[in-house]
C-alpha cells in the first residue's frame, strides 16, 4: 500500500558526513531512496534548500552534537508537519527527548544502528504500513494497572497485546495463548518477577518464551541481580513510547 501524500528525500542531520551517515545514503540509494545530507549549520542557513526536498528527517546523533543546537530542526518538524527518526545512544535521546516532543518522532534507533531496521521504518513511513507480516505478540505482567494499560495503549497498534496483573494470571495467560515477548514488572506482589521466570522456564511449553524485565529501580546491585536472571533486556519504567518501540522493533528484528 503506497502512501502517496509522503514525498520527497530523506535528509540526514549530523555533525558531519562521516562513514556511519554516508552508510545509510548508500544503503537508501540502494532501496530506491532520494537522499541528503545536511550538517547542523546548515540546517540553520540553508531552510529553504532543504525543507522543500525532504521527506523525512533521520537524526544521526554524534557525540559531539549537542540538543540545544537542535530547536531549529525541531521548529522545522513543527512548520512542515515533517516526521524524524533518531538513531542515538540510550543516554543521548534521553537528552533528545528534551528537544523533540513524540509527535515529531516516528522512532527511536538504537547505536550501533541496525541497518536493515532503518530501512525497515523508512519503507513503513514512505509505503504505508506492512500488510504481510503477523505481528508479535507481547504479555504485559504489571500490578500498576495504570501503568500497564499505558504500554498496552502504545503497543497495540503493531502488536498483538495481552495483560496480565499478577504471576497467577501470567501463567494461566500462558497456558491458553502463545507469545513471542514477556514484559515482566520485577517487583510484582505475592510472586515477584524472578519468580514467575523461573516458573516459565520449568517448563518445556514456557521455558523457551524471552523475557524483558520492567523496574524502577537503577542503582548498581539491583542491575546486577536483574542481568542474574539472564533476561534478554530490562527497561527503566521512565521509558518512553519511541524509545520502548524502538527496543522491540530492534529486539524482534535480531530474532530473525
Amino acid at each position: 500500500m503506497i502512501n502517496d501524500t509522503i514525498e520527497g528525500a530523506v535528509t540526514i542531520v549530523s555533525s558531519n558526513e562521516g562513514f556511519f551517515t554516508k552508510g545509510m545514503e548508500s544503503k537508501l540509494h540502494e532501496v530506491g531512496y532520494e537522499t541528503q545530507f545536511c550538517t547542523m549549520e546548515e540546517t540553520t542557513r540553508e531552510l529553504g534548500r532543504i525543507r522543500s526536498r525532504t521527506g523525512l528527517y533521520v537524526l544521526y546523533m554524534q557525540d559531539d552534537v549537542e540538543p540545544k543546537n537542535l530547536m531549529n530542526l525541531h521548529d522545522t518538524l513543527n512548520m512542515d508537519s515533517k516526521k524524524l527518526i533518531i538513531v542515538s545512544e540510550m543516554e543521548a535521546y534521553t537528552e533528545l527527548k528534551k528537544v523533540f516532543s513524540t509527535s515529531q518522532v516516528l522512532n527511536w534507533l538504537e547505536r550501533p544502528l541496525d541497518m536493515n531496521e532503518f530501512i525497515r521504518c523508512v519503507r513503513v513511513y514512505y509505503e504505508g504500513e506492512e500488510e504481510d507480516e503477523e505481528p508479535k505478540t507481547i504479555l504485559i505482567v504489571d500490578d500498576d494497572l495504570t501503568y500497564m494499560k499505558l504500554i498496552y495503549s502504545w503497543l497495540k497498534d503493531d502488536y498483538n497485546v495481552g495483560m496480565a496483573s499478577s504471576g497467577v494470571q501470567a501463567i494461566s495467560w500462558l497456558v491458553k495463548n502463545s507469545a513471542d515477548l514477556v514484559l515482566m514488572d520485577y517487583e510484582l506482589p505475592i510472586v515477584n518477577g524472578p519468580q514467575i521466570v523461573e516458573m516459565l522456564h520449568s517448563d518445556s511449553v514456557t521455558g523457551q518464551i524471552p523475557v524483558m524485565f520492567l523496574t524502577g529501580k537503577n542503582e548498581k546491585e539491583f542491575v546486577m541481580s536483574v542481568i542474574d536472571l539472564k533476561p534478554v533486556d530490562y527497561l527503566l519504567k521512565t521509558i518512553d513510547r519511541a524509545a520502548l518501540l524502538g527496543k522491540l522493533k530492534k529486539f524482534f528484528g535480531e530474532q530473525g
